[in-house]
């Protein structure tokens, strides 16, 4: 009985300790979305764009993992730092994860409403490595672009 008892409480606070983890960050990616609308709403779109494309800059972080990222409602990429070439074509509604997701069609239908969760595959920035991820898409307000950002699952209860 004492071993039930203490296998159910170490159960128990391992799911807490996830549950604190995947808060801490899905309000990182949210602020993080929020302090690059700013960037876009006060400096303009041209900073925006070279902000959020620098690797070195302001919105990478958590050792080049995290990142924003730029794009607007007609499904185009303005701004990546880790895949430029996504910027390249006039809109990704035609591009899907591992799975056949279309996921980009998912981001603006997102920003449609003004901001949302999106859960897809994708590389690890680092490794390249496919991972789940779950991004958040925030719509600039009063233009027709969007910032997004996401955490990747590496395991149960790690989240980066």
């Amino acid at each position: 009985m004492a071993k039930r008892w203490i296998l159910a409480m170490a159960v128990l606070l391992f799911l807490f300790q996830s549950a604190t983890v995947l808060a801490a960050a899905r309000d990182e990616v949210i602020d993080y979305c929020k302090m690059a609308a700013e960037v876009i709403t006060t400096q303009g779109l041209e900073t925006g764009i070279q902000q959020i494309a620098d690797r070195n800059g302001p919105f990478i972080w958590n050792q080049g993992v995290n990142y924003v990222f730029l794009m607007n409602m007609q499904g185009r990429m303005l701004a990546h730092p880790y895949k430029p070439q996504l910027t390249k074509p006039a809109t990704l509604f035609d591009y899907a994860d591992v799975d056949g997701k279309r996921f980009f069609v998912d981001f603006v239908e997102k920003a449609k409403r003004g901001r949302g969760w999106v859960k897809y595959k994708w590389p690890l920035p680092t490794t390249e490595e496919i991972k789940p991820k779950s991004t958040y898409i925030y719509r600039v307000p009063g233009t027709d672009y969007f910032v997004g950002s996401g955490f990747y699952v590496l395991g149960a209860g790690v989240y980066k």
